[in-house]
């Protein structure tokens, strides 16, 4: 599930002259696009919780349910890197209103899935309309709002959404399935999808098209390595590591990697130049988004699964568990990191880490039986560090490069910490087939902490006093 993210232009520097001659947009317009984004981040966190329905009416088996959201994640993950520039050669409204159609028809796929395997497919390709949806929302609104103040409170609002759709989703997806069935957590989407295609259809304006060149050898090796490298990951532990479906989807994933390089040294338009991967400032602001999102969003998946296989919570009490979690990640998020403009990005990196590990640490006692006061306290304090530490990651990456590769960067920043969830749900589903009761759920927690440690130690290389201050 992807975090808050801040434009381009929300940067203190780099502001195009405002276009005096752009038509004023309403409010329902901004609506309309935050809807979409809105339902998008809201499905990724609901399901976390309707999984054990899904396992129980489907006869799945946990590497099943780790294809529901990975196969998802993947593709999202792939796109994502040239979304923007699909954006930018066919006009951002009408890929963002092509994107919600095509969320409409694959979650209304998803829905009446008759078995895992048509799910899983379903769940792939409403990754790839994601892909386009969520970098068209932040072009359709930087058109829109030209002047960079206004476009500033604009992007606010769509920053904030991530944190409400995590509020709302496991509360929403546990209701849903505990009272109609797994089901209705993707049919949920029919209506709010179609309401933000006919808002957008009469409230935005239409976006201009520009040449801008794409990649497809490119973006189609991407979608190998991530998908065959968690791929295996996910094979080799259901079927072991010795397994040769896991050692060909090892092979595939080291001769694509392979040809990526290749690839992308000789095409004009990479959809990732690899001079920029030796930057330290820029690598190191990468690989803290990856361990946000695989600390953060691993926790959840594994704690979610404990919850109602071990701790025998339905859907809804599982959904409701985590209101301290999702209350203080966002009241981090819309309060505690506005400091970030006077601050910098450094102390909420710094801080938001640790305090995260400190409350993956406070959940190592949960043993056989369900300890309400360690569980809130622990998640909550996750929650709080999580917050305060995703809408400060953008600063870094933007920061770390010139302004003219600013939305480079930002799709570089989401697709890897969806890569970084990615792996922490198949990393995990391994330790819990592999270490059944409190011991798999111990392990996952320390490693959880381990991640946020590590990214306490990159914020530095991250963070020279030179990038910081331009952030």
């Amino acid at each position: 599930m992807p975090g808050r993210s801040l434009s381009p232009q929300d940067m203190t520097t780099g502001h195009p002259p405002p276009d005096t001659t752009a038509p004023r947009v309403g409010a329902l317009a901004l609506f309309a696009v935050c809807l979409g984004f809105f339902m998008v981040l809201m499905d990724s966190s609901a399901l976390n919780v309707a999984l054990p329905a899904i396992r129980k009416d489907l006869a799945g088996s946990l590497a099943g349910l780790e294809w529901i959201l990975n196969g998802y994640t993947i593709t999202l993950a792939a796109f994502l890197l040239s979304g923007g520039a699909i954006s930018d050669r066919w006009g951002a409204r009408r890929v963002f209103e092509v994107s919600l159609l095509g969320f409409v028809v694959t979650s209304a796929a998803c829905a009446v899935s008759p078995g895992l395997d048509f799910l899983v497919v379903a769940r792939v390709l409403q990754g790839v309309t994601a892909g386009g949806l969520l970098p068209a929302s932040l072009a359709v609104i930087a058109k829109m709002y030209p002047d960079p103040a206004r476009r500033a409170k604009a992007l606010t609002i769509w920053g904030g959404v991530s944190s409400l759709a995590l509020v709302f989703g496991p509360v929403l997806g546990g209701v849903l399935t505990t009272a109609v069935g797994w089901r209705s957590v993707f049919l949920i989407n029919v209506p709010i999808g179609l309401l933000a295609w006919w808002l957008t259809r009469v409230q935005v304006p239409a976006s201009a098209t520009r040449e801008a060149a794409l990649d497809p050898a490119g973006q189609t090796l991407v979608v190998a390595v991530v998908g065959c490298g968690i791929g295996a990951l996910i094979e080799g532990g259901a079927l072991g590591w010795d397994n040769a479906v896991t050692w060909v989807l090892l092979v595939i994933t080291g001769c694509s990697a392979v040809a990526f390089i290749a690839v992308e040294r000789r095409v004009k338009a990479p959809v990732l130049p690899l001079d920029l991967l030796v930057r330290p400032r820029f690598a190191c602001g990468l690989a803290i988004g990856a361990l946000f999102q695989f600390g953060a969003y691993g926790a959840q998946f594994a704690l979610s699964l404990r919850l109602q296989n071990a701790w025998g919570l339905d859907a809804l009490g599982a959904g409701l568990a985590f209101v301290p979690f999702a209350t203080l990640w966002a009241f981090a998020s819309f309060v505690l990191a506005r400091a970030v403009t006077r601050t910098g990005p450094r102390p909420l990196l710094t801080g938001g880490a640790l305090a995260a590990a400190a409350g993956a640490c406070a959940l190592l006692p949960l043993g056989e039986h369900l300890a309400w006061w360690v569980f809130f306290c622990g998640s909550g304090l996750l929650g709080l560090g999580a917050g305060l530490m995703g809408p400060s990651l953008p600063a870094v990456v933007l920061g770390a490069l010139p302004a003219d590769r600013s939305g480079l960067a930002s799709g570089a920043l989401n697709a890897l910490r969806q890569v970084g969830g990615a792996v922490a749900i198949a990393l995990f589903g391994v330790l819990l087939e592999g270490s059944p009761g409190p011991a798999g759920l111990r392990i996952c927690l320390g490693v959880v902490a381990a991640g946020f440690l590590l990214a306490v130690v990159a914020v530095p290389a991250a963070l020279s006093s030179r990038t910081a201050g331009r952030s």
